[in-house]
């Protein structure tokens, strides 16, 4: 019985472990959005430039983004709650590379509105799936709340660090290239994150 208790303390040792192992992984998934999300204004002025659309026209893109994302965020978040969130995660991370890589080719203004919503019905799932695995993991536990604010200033941390290099890929390569490793790093990023998820013990 003694032995059993030790095992028992060991798992649950291993298992808090473990838990920031995925709060981890999940900033690095919501980290992704503040890609999505927050960098669209630096494509602005380089699509207006090159299509001569207006800025309203060329905003309508990141509306059909929103209503992707607006979509996938409640129809992802009750998925993951039934099923495993890798496949969940997976399938959207191939929505969003798809749609930012396809960016690459595009050239009238429907083009960007599909494959926007593309990107938006696969970033749904890095806000609601990362938040129900963490709070699934830290459920009842101490740091639940902490755990929690870590991965949801993911997506501040995303948009510090990808506003200032899409800039900077759009200066050096041009907008086009830009959407193609964007495309690439976040099927890098979604996928290398979600490898290390497990269920909750």
């Amino acid at each position: 019985e003694p032995e059993r208790g030790v095992l028992i303390e060991e798992h649950r040792r291993q298992s808090r472990f473990y838990g920031w192992v995925i709060v981890a992984a999940c900033f690095c998934l919501t980290m992704t959005l503040g890609e999505t999300f927050w960098t669209f204004g630096v494509f602005l002025k380089p699509l207006q430039q090159e299509f001569g659309w207006s800025r309203a026209m060329v905003s309508s893109i990141f509306t059909a983004f929103l209503i992707g994302y607006a979509v996938s965020a409640i129809a992802s978040g009750r998925l993951v709650d039934r099923y495993n969130p890798k496949p969940v995660l997976l399938a959207s991370g191939l929505l969003i590379v798809a749609g930012l890589s396809l960016c690459y080719q595009g050239s009238r203004l429907y083009h960007f509105w599909i494959f926007l919503f593309l990107v938006g019905l696969g970033s749904g799932a890095t806000w609601a799936v990362p938040n129900t695995i963490v709070q699934h993991w830290f459920y009842g536990r101490k740091h639940a709340g902490l755990a929690l604010s870590i991965v949801i200033s993911g997506v501040g941390a995303g948009a510090l660090v990808f506003a200032p290099l899409v800039d900077f890929l759009i200066t050096s390569l041009g907008w086009r290239a830009t959407f193609l490793i964007l495309g690439i790093l976040f099927g890098l990023v979604v996928t290398v994150s979600t490898l290390f998820l497990k269920p909750p013990p």
